[in-house]
C-alpha cells in the first residue's frame, strides 16, 4: 500500500488578545504539515556496496583479458565455435574428417562431443565481431568470469551481508586460478557461473519457502524453482557432469535442514506421505527445476547418443581440459595452489561453520549459509574421486568459491570481534607457511628430495632455514599477542594490518599471474594480421600447411592424447579466423608445394624439421611474409606480379 504523503507536526507560538482583557497572551499552536514525498528514496547501503562489486568483477578481468593466450585445448574450442558458424550448429564433428593430423583430428573430435553451449556463444562473437576477431572466443570466459564473481557477491548477501559479500569478491576476483581460467577459451567460468546461480535460485527458494521473505512481490518459491532449474539445464549443456554437482549439494543441505522431519517422515505410512506432498513446497521446488533442466539439456544429449552411439557417451567421461595436465595431486596440494593466502581461513571457517550448525537451534540465515557453503565445498573437494577423469579445472573453480566464502567470514567475524584475538596466534603464522610454500618452489623441491631419499646438504640446510623462520614466527606472532593481550586499541590496529596483508597478498598474487603463457601467441596474433594485409590486396585461393608427418596417437579414440598438440591447433584456428572460406591443406613436405596448381598461394611452414631454400623460393613464386621470430613458423606467400612457374 502507498503510505501517502509524509506528515510532520508544525509548532509555533502566535499572539492571541483576549476580548474581555486588555491583554495579549501567547500561545502555544500545533498544527499538522503535509511535506511532499522525495523524488528518489535514499539508497541503503548495499546499493553503495555494488558498484565496488562491479568494478572488482570487470577490472581485474580486464588486465586477464589483454594477456590472453591460445592454451589448449582453446584453439579447439575456437575451431568449434568456427564450425557452429558454418552451420554445423548441433553436431560439430564432421569437422573433424578434414583435419588431416591423426593427434588433431583426434583432440577436435573429443572437444566436439562435449555439451555445445560454450561454442554457440563463441559462434555468436565471432558473428559480431569483424573478420573473426580470435579474442571473441574468450569474451565468454571473461563475461561468465566477470558474472560469476557478482554471483559471488549475491550469494554471501543472501545468508549474510553486503559486507561479507565485497570481502568475497575481492577474494574471488583477485585470484590467481579465477584469472587465469578467464584468459583461457574454455567453459570452465561458464560452468562455474551456471553452478552459482543454481545455488543462488535454491538459495532464495529456501529463504522464501522458511522465511516467507520476498525481495520481490513477484519472487514466489514457483519462480525461484524456474530459475534454479534453467540455471542447472544451462549448466548441464555446458560441461556436463559439472552441473550434476548441484543434486548432492542440495539433497545434504535438505537433509541437515530437516533431519528431524525426515526421521518423523519415515514413520508414516506411504498412503499418508503420497496425500501431503503437494504440501512440501520444496519436494515440488526440486522436481519442478529438475524437470526444467532435463528439457532444456536433454535433446542435445539424445540427438548426439542417436547419431554416435555409444562413442558420444564414452567421450562424455573425459573432457577436453584433461589434456596437458598431470595426474591428480593431493587435496592440501592443490588447496595451497588454488589459495594460498586464505586456505587457513577457509578451513577455519569450514571448523567454525560445522560447530555453529552443531549447536545452533534457531535455524539462524548465517548457520544455514554457513552450512551450505561446508556442504558445497566437501561435494566439490570428493567430486575427483568420483570422476577421476573429469574436469580438474571446474573442480577446482567450484572448491575455490566456497573455500573463499569461508575465508570471508571468518575475516568479518576478526573485525567484528566474535572471535577472539587468540585465533591469530594460530591463522598468522599458517598463512605465512602456506603462502611460503607455494611462493618458494626450493622449499617444494627440499621436501620432494628429504621425502625421497635424495637430500644433501643443501637440502638439509635449506630445510633448516624453513624450520628457524618457523619457529621464529611463531614468537614474534606470541610476543604480539602478550603486547596486545589487555589493550583494545593494539588488538584493533593489529587486526587491520592482517586484513589488509591478506587482501594486498592476494590482489598481488593475482595479478602476477596475468602474463602471456606462450610466447607462440603474438607470433600467430602477427602472422593473422599479415595474412588479413596480404588477402585484402590479392585474396589468396589456397592455404597449404607444412608440418612433420603426424604419428597415429596411442590414446583411446574417447581419450585425447597424453602429450601436448602439434601446433597446428594454434595455427588452424588462426588461419581460420583470417580466411574462413578457405580449409587449410595439410602437407608432409616441401615437395608436395610442387603439386599445387598454379594461384595465389599461401604457404606456411610449422616445426624446425621444414625449410624452403631459395632455389624453392623463386621455382613456387613465393615471397617471405613472415619471419616466424619464434623459429618454428614461417610464412610465404604469391609473389606480387609474378607469375608462378614449375
Amino acid at each position: 500500500m502507498d503510505p501517502g504523503p509524509s506528515v510532520r507536526w508544525r509548532v509555533e507560538s502566535r499572539d492571541v488578545r483576549e476580548p474581555t482583557r486588555d491583554r495579549v497572551r501567547r500561545t502555544l499552536i500545533v498544527e499538522p504539515e503535509v511535506l511532499a514525498r522525495p523524488l528518489f528514496r535514499p539508497a541503503p547501503r548495499s546499493a553503495m556496496v555494488f558498484p565496488l562489486v562491479v568494478l572488482v568483477a570487470i577490472l581485474p578481468g580486464l588486465v586477464a583479458l589483454n594477456a590472453w593466450d591460445l592454451t589448449p585445448p582453446a584453439p579447439l574450442w575456437g575451431l568449434r565455435g568456427l564450425a557452429v558458424l558454418d552451420g554445423l550448429a548441433l553436431d560439430q564433428t564432421p569437422l573433424a574428417a578434414s583435419i588431416k593430423p591423426a593427434q588433431e583430428s583426434a583432440a577436435f573430435r573429443v572437444v566436439s562431443f562435449q555439451p555445445p553451449l560454450y561454442a554457440w556463444l563463441e559462434a555468436l562473437g565471432f558473428w559480431l565481431s569483424t573478420n573473426c576477431d580470435p579474442l571473441a572466443s574468450v569474451l565468454p570466459s571473461y563475461v561468465a568470469g566477470a558474472l560469476a564473481i557478482v554471483l559471488v557477491y549475491l550469494h554471501a548477501r543472501l545468508w549474510h551481508g553486503a559486507g561479507l559479500g565485497l570481502t568475497a569478491v575481492v577474494l574471488v576476483g583477485f585470484n590467481q586460478s579465477v584469472l587465469l581460467r578467464i584468459q583461457e577459451a574454455t567453459p570452465c567460468t561458464l560452468a562455474l557461473c551456471g553452478v552459482l546461480a543454481t545455488l543462488l535460485a535454491y538459495g532464495w527458494h529456501e529463504r522464501v519457502t522458511s522465511e516467507s521473505t520476498r525481495p520481490w512481490p513477484w519472487a514466489s518459491p514457483i519462480v525461484w524453482a524456474v530459475v534454479g532449474g534453467l540455471a542447472l539445464g544451462l549448466t548441464l549443456l555446458t560441461l556436463g557432469g559439472i552441473g550434476l554437482l548441484v543434486i548432492p549439494i542440495v539433497l545434504l543441505h535438505q537433509y541437515y535442514l530437516r533431519g528431524t522431519t525426515m526421521l518423523s517422515a519415515r514413520r508414516m505410512r506411504m498412503r499418508a506421505w503420497l496425500r501431503n506432498w503437494r504440501d512440501n513446497p520444496r519436494f515440488v521446488g526440486g522436481i519442478l527445476s529438475l524437470t526444467i533442466a532435463f528439457c532444456v539439456a536433454l535433446p542435445w544429449f539424445v540427438l548426439m547418443i542417436d547419431v554416435h552411439g555409444w562413442e558420444a557417451i564414452t567421450a562424455l567421461g573425459f573432457p577436453p581440459d584433461a589434456l596437458l595436465t598431470e595426474r591428480w595431486s593431493g587435496l592440501l596440494a592443490r588447496l595451497v595452489d588454488l589459495a594460498p593466502v586464505t586456505l587457513p581461513l577457509g578451513v577455519f571457517g569450514a571448523i567454525w561453520a560445522i560447530r555453529s550448525a552443531l549447536v545452533d537451534e534457531t535455524d539462524a540465515r548465517e548457520v544455514t549459509g554457513g552450512s551450505l557453503w561446508v556442504i558445497w565445498f566437501a561435494v566439490a573437494a570428493l567430486g575427483p574421486a568420483v570422476w577421476p577423469d573429469g574436469p580438474r579445472s571446474a573442480f577446482d573453480l567450484n572448491m575455490l568459491v566456497p573455500l573463499n566464502l569461508l575465508a570471508a567470514q571468518t575475516l568479518a567475524d576478526l573485525v567484528n570481534r566474535r572471535v577472539s584475538i587468540k585465533v591469530l596466534i594460530g591463522l598468522a603464522p599458517v598463512t605465512a607457511m602456506t603462502v611460503a610454500w607455494w611462493a618458494s618452489a626450493a622449499l617444494n623441491e627440499a621436501v620432494d628430495d628429504l621425502l625421497g631419499g635424495r637430500a644433501d646438504a643443501a637440502t638439509a640446510l635449506g630445510l633448516h632455514l624453513a624450520l628457524d623462520l618457523m619457529v621464529a614466527s611463531l614468537f614474534i606472532i606470541r610476543a604480539l599477542y602478550r603486547w596486545a593481550q589487555r589493550r583494545d586499541d593494539r588488538q584493533r590496529r593489529i587486526l587491520a594490518v592482517f586484513l589488509l596483508a591478506v587482501l594486498a597478498l592476494t590482489a598481488a598474487d593475482g595479478l602476477r599471474e596475468v602474463v602471456f603463457r606462450h610466447g607462440s601467441t603474438h607470433d600467430l596474433l602477427a602472422l593473422r594480421t599479415m595474412i588479413l594485409r596480404r588477402d585484402r590486396d590479392t585474396p589468396f585461393q589456397i592455404v597449404a600447411v607444412v608440418s612433420p608427418t603426424s604419428k597415429t596417437p596411442t590414446s583411446p579414440p574417447n581419450r585425447l592424447p597424453a602429450q601436448e598438440p602439434s601446433r597446428g591447433g594454434r595455427l588452424r584456428f588462426i588461419l581460420r579466423t583470417a580466411l574462413p572460406r578457405l580449409y587449410q591443406r595439410d602437407l608432409n613436405g616441401v615437395d608436395d608445394l610442387f603439386k599445387l596448381p598454379e594461384c595465389q598461394r599461401l604457404v606456411i611452414l610449422a616445426g624446425t624439421d621444414q625449410h624452403l631454400s631459395s632455389a624453392d623460393q623463386s621455382k613456387l613464386s613465393l615471397e617471405a611474409i613472415h619471419p616466424g621470430r619464434s623459429g618454428i613458423l614461417a610464412a610465404y606467400a604469391t609473389a606480387r606480379n609474378r607469375l608462378p612457374r614449375r
